[in-house]
């Protein structure tokens, strides 16, 4: 019985990478139980003014993999006493087993891992080392489970398969890639057998080593096809399918339950800004994220229908792709289903982690129906057979009766499906013994191809995707080993023992000589320029000593070096040696001119420290001066007190004496006492005046040193925080660098294999901004012909582009060059509106001045976006008197600028003109500003036309009325012009590639007309041909005559069309000769005679009638 159920949904977090940890990344999640937390990021919510109230999903299961954790001897993570770390096995145990229990009672179900590139989605399911994830865990459990069954009645079948969707092409991983289908295999799906993939292979296995030798098999194809051919593995989603039978036999009758177990591993799942093709073109060109955002909207659709939210009868778009097709019965169909989501805990991946854990909390209101799968083999053996038959009707009947070129496709499909079905009967009817028999026997012969000598020096595949690297070994035998381009699975003897399909890769590319154990690499001419070891080009025709760990890079493939008396290639990439960051660095660093030298980077750093050093001396001798001035406050105080007691006790004294001569001198003693008081209290009040001096005098100077002090300390924060800012830039800049420089370079490699005259070269802009800071450093792709830049394309658009050229490079190597010659602008990713007006440069004014009330006419230079000063622009910022005079009368100066709220300010700006415009780019000049507020940017022009030197003459009064605090502050900022400009040489590029643009169309037009000039001739002649076909069935019944004794004879009629003794003169439409009846001076044959005593038959008038003529024909 069916029972609904909804979808299990659990969230893990990593630890920091390398990446994160470089640039101080901060820890944004948290997890309490079941609940995920996400903290908004300061930036962000400041931004927001929504401030730091954190965002909460709860989930059936947060996994903090994030810290608290330790590697065992076997290299196991787990967790530390009182930790909250989950490793492999309890998130196994938490949903693995779930999964595995329900196979058992016959529930098919499916477990699949989300999240962005990176984010720990494959160590969750495949694990790494000694930290095995769910699938080969369950893989194992599955046999253990069996192993430990009593039941003698009850048995176990398990096969598996693999495949991979990757640009909306389903590909069997259990084939080599030279042997699968063009176009990958298809999707189906059939009242008894489900969704089902039409020719997917199947292993039969009977231990975890056969189906762990499986999916290396797969993965083992898997890394051809990303290292060997035109794929990348973080755009593929892989699933491996576990098909598992239990048969049981009870009093003579068999029974069985089937489960499916799907294990998907999804592609990255990063946002449409970073990977997705945002604004370009020609995003819908490219299938890559097809699957994605499918697989998001059918979730959404689940969703809102789970919740009630979807309109009635609303349908879920299962067939916008494969991958959603695939997964229809784990989506809201007959399955039960588990989705780990796993996310990155760093704020710099705040957008990315949000919108996992918003795809997640949609995913958990899904409700699917499971139900057990009990169906009897025999009776689905029947069904199939009938329907099977079924279709064989249809199309045999659908053939004789001549189908239309509409039913044709239909047709097609209808014999795909018998195709189908007759392989499921096949499958069906063979016995489990056979299976494993034909599985273990192509195991050993893939092995056997595998099989490579390690004991030699070898190299071994570097990928970005840690499970895919080394997989594919290439052993150098003592003598020569050539590499060069063609399949690596090709048994061609002729052909290289190092074969990479890779543009770049020469038919003959390098040679690799081992000599008593000593490997040296050379390569000549072309070649050379694109083999690498460790980031260095080699010499042309130089050997290059290879050494244990070396980077070696041919094309877009990097490999490692291994030396076996040395090590293994798992204990360079253990350690940290080796990894395809690092490769991938040196190969940027040695395209990069200007990049960062080891003795710069140890200079910044040490320039980092000093920084630090600077600061914290500092805030330290801040602090000293401060307890000095309060020591020194208190030993005054102590001083003073000490003078004012002395004070009083001589005072005290000389009053006690008086007091003893009061008798004999009163009257004097009174007004010597009275003078001695007063003196006593003038002298009090000066100790007092003089210490109060003292000691403002010195809270002043404890004051000025402690500002002094302070503005240091700010001083050394501040350096020390710019100078962590640009370290900062400096690493996103590489990041960025890291992404497009090697698909610049795969890019130039693909369009020269394409032989297209274009050229791609990387770039890199600075942002200049009001503030007089540098913004962020963006990095583009110039497409650039013959020298000349026609325009730029982001990151995004640049990998969607390298996408659709791949996909070109493939097809040409389908088909041929001419195929993709004359391609229309549309689907051409080399094409793009060129760029005519370029940014010459940008100059910056400040408007400090004006809050000064004072004049600022300067020369400001105009910087490029590389940085580089391109022109000089002549620039006046003036304030206006009250009176409108320029210049501001002393008398209307103010002290501070606070006095000029709420006041009316006039600014005239005036641009006269800009010298020294690079040649190249002074083509009808124009300048563009921003002004405080305004939502338009202001705009002024020179005369059109080439001129290094234009003169603009603007001048445009600015008023403020009133002044705000929000004015004054702009007034601190800086006026930025930005300087535009023409390339004619861009412009003459265009023209030009419009001309060929319209030349190709209209060979494509040609061609088309032909083709369908072509195509009517042939269904005119086919017509026609139909048409003498029809009239030679009708004609033996028009001319049907009944001799004398009644009975009807059907002879040949010499003139009749068709006829053997026709004679020639006329020509049928279809343009073959057609012979007439009887020929203007002929006379009326003789007819054949039928037989002895046959008397002649003249037809009556009208019986034959031939163009309106009443002919005499007659016949025996």
């Amino acid at each position: 019985m069916a029972e609904e159920v909804s979808v299990q949904v659990g969230v893990r977090i990593r630890p920091f990478n390398d990446r994160e940890k470089a640039l101080n990344a901060q820890l944004c999640v948290d997890v309490e139980g079941p609940t995920t937390i996400l903290q908004n990021p300061p930036e962000l919510a400041e931004e927001s003014g929504k401030g730091k109230e954190p965002k909460k999903f709860t989930f059936d299961a947060s996994f903090w993999s994030h810290d608290g954790f330790e590697n065992d001897e076997r290299g196991y993570s787990r967790a530390l006493p009182g930790s909250k770390y989950a490793d492999q096995m309890h998130v196994f145990e938490t949903f693995g087993k779930k999964i595995l229990d329900n196979a058992w009672e016959g529930y098919h179900c499916t477990l699949f891992a989300y999240g962005q590139t990176g984010a720990g989605k494959s160590y969750s399911m495949v694990g790494y080392g000694a930290n095995k994830g769910i699938v080969p865990i369950s893989c194992e459990e599955i046999f253990k489970r069996i192993q430990a069954n009593t039941d003698a009645g009850l048995s176990f079948e398990v096969m598996v398969s693999m495949v991979e969707i990757y640009n909306e092409q389903v590909q069997d991983l259990l084939v080599r890639p030279k042997d699968r289908p063009k176009k990958g295999l298809d999707i189906r799906e059939h009242n008894e057998l489900g969704i089902y993939i039409v020719g997917v292979s199947k292993r039969a296995v009977d231990s975890y080593p056969a189906i762990e030798a499986v999916v290396d098999e797969g993965t083992h194809n898997r890394t051809v096809g990303s290292t060997l051919m035109n794929a990348t593995s973080s755009r593929a989603h892989t699933v491996l399918t576990i098909e598992f039978k239990q048969i049981s036999q009870v009093g003579g009758q068999s029974g069985q339950k089937l489960a499916l177990i799907n294990l998907v591993d999804l592609a990255g799942s990063e946002k449409a800004g970073q990977t997705g093709a945002s604004g370009d073109r020609l995003k819908e060109g490219c299938a890559i994220n097809k699957s994605l955002s499918a697989l998001g909207n059918v979730i959404e659709k689940l969703a809102d229908k789970a919740t009630g939210k979807a309109k009635p009868g609303a349908i879920i778009p299962y067939r916008d792709s494969k991958l959603t097709r695939l997964l229809q019965n784990a989506l809201g169909g007959s399955s039960k289903t588990v989705m780990i989501c796993a996310i990155s805990p760093a704020s710099s991946n705040y957008e990315e982690t949000l919108s996992t854990l918003r795809y997640a909390d949609r995913a958990k209101r899904i409700k699917n129906t499971a139900a057990i799968n009990e169906n009897p083999q025999d009776k689905l053996i029947r069904q199939l057979r009938e329907e099977n038959e079924k279709l064989r009707k249809m199309v045999g009947t659908g053939s004789a009766a001549g189908p239309d070129e509409g039913s044709q496709e239909e047709m097609a499909a209808k014999a795909a499906e018998i195709a189908a079905l007759e392989q499921a009967l096949q499958e069906m009817q063979q016995s489990f013994a056979e299976r494993l028999s034909a599985a273990q026997k192509q195991a050993q012969a893939s092995k056997k191809k595998a099989s490579a000598d390690l004991k030699q020096p070898h190299i071994a595949n570097l990928n970005e995707d840690l499970l895919l690297t080394a997989k594919l070994k290439f052993p150098f035998k003592e003598g020569m080993t050539r590499v060069g381009r063609g399949s690596s699975e090709d048994q061609d003897e002729q052909g290289p023992e190092v074969a990479l399909q890779v543009p770049g890769i020469l038919q003959e590319h390098a040679v690799v000589e081992n000599k008593d154990g000593v490997c040296s690499l050379t390569a000549k001419g072309e070649a050379a320029l694109t083999t690498l070891v460790n980031g260095t080009a080699v010499q042309d025709g130089v050997p290059a000593t290879l050494n244990h760990g070396d980077r070696v890079a041919f094309g877009q493939c990097i490999f490692i070096f291994v030396e076996p008396s040395k090590g293994k290639v798992a204990d360079l990439i253990n350690s940290g040696q080796v990894s395809y960051a690092l490769a991938r660095k040196e190969l940027q660093q040695g395209d990069v001119s200007g990049g960062p030298t080891e003795e710069e980077i140890k200079a910044s750093r040490e320039m980092a420290e000093e920084l630090e050093r600077k600061a914290r001396e500092a805030e330290e001798a801040k602090e000293r001066a401060k307890a000095e001035a309060e020591e020194l406050l208190k030993k005054r105080e102590e001083e003073f007190k000490q003078q004012m007691e002395i004070k009083q006790k001589q005072w005290q004294e000389e009053i006690e004496q008086r007091k003893a001569a009061e008798d004999s001198e009163q009257l004097a003693a009174t007004a010597a006492a009275a003078e001695q008081a007063r003196i006593h209290a003038e002298e009090v009040t000066r100790l007092q005046k003089e210490f109060e001096e003292r000691q403002k005098k010195q809270e002043e100077m404890a004051q000025q040193k402690i500002e002094e002090l302070e503005r240091k300390a700010k001083k050394a924060a501040a350096e020390e925080e710019g100078h962590r800012q640009h370290e900062l830039a400096m690493q996103k800049l590489e990041e960025q660098l890291m992404t497009v420089m090697p698909l610049v370079k795969e890019a130039n490699l693909i369009i020269a294999e394409l032989q297209r005259p274009h050229r791609l070269e990387t770039k890199m802009h600075c942002e200049l901004t009001a503030e007089g800071k540098h913004g962020a450093v963006n990095v583009a792709a110039a497409v650039m012909l013959n020298g000349t830049r026609l325009f730029e394309w982001n990151p995004e658009t640049l990998e969607n582009r390298v996408f659709i050229l791949r996909e070109l490079l493939q097809r040409a190597e389908e088909e041929s060059l001419e195929a993709i010659k004359d391609l229309p602008q549309e689907e051409d990713p080399l094409w793009d509106p060129i760029q005519v007006e370029r940014l010459i440069g940008v100059s910056q004014v400040l408007l400090e001045g004006v809050l000064l009330q004072v004049e600022n006419k300067v020369d400001a230079r105009i910087l490029s976006s590389e940085g580089q000063a391109v022109g000089t622009m002549k620039v006046e910022i003036i304030p206006i008197a009250k009176d409108g005079s320029l210049g501001i009368p002393d008398e209307e100066v103010v002290d501070e600028p606070e006095e000029l709220l709420g006041t009316t300010m006039k600014i005239l700006v005036h641009v006269p003109k800009a010298v020294d415009l690079p040649e190249a780019l002074a083509n009808d000049v124009r300048v563009e500003f921003n002004y405080f507020i305004d939502e338009k940017p202001h705009h002024f022009e020179a005369e059109p036309g080439h001129n290094c030197f234009p003169e603009f003459n603007y001048k445009e009064t600015f008023i403020q009325d009133p002044v705000t605090s929000r004015f004054l502050e702009y007034l601190q900022s800086k006026l930025v012009f930005r300087v535009y400009g023409k390339d004619l040489g861009a412009a003459d590029a265009a023209k030009e590639m419009m001309r060929v643009a319209e030349d190709a169309k209209k060979r494509r037009e040609g061609d088309a007309r032909k083709k369908a000039e072509e195509q009517a001739v042939a269904a005119a002649a086919k017509a026609a041909a139909k048409k003498v076909e029809d009239q030679e069935e009708r004609t033996p019944a028009s001319v049907e005559a009944t001799d004398v004794t009644g009975q009807q004879n059907l002879p040949e009629l010499p003139g009749a069309i068709g006829s053997s003794e026709a004679e020639p003169g006329l020509r049928s439409a279809a343009g073959a000769d057609v012979a007439s009846p009887m020929s203007p001076d002929s006379t009326p044959a003789k007819p054949a005679s039928s037989g002895a005593g046959d008397e002649a038959a003249t037809f009556p008038p009208d019986a034959h009638d031939d163009g309106g003529k009443k002919c005499g024909c007659t016949i025996a």
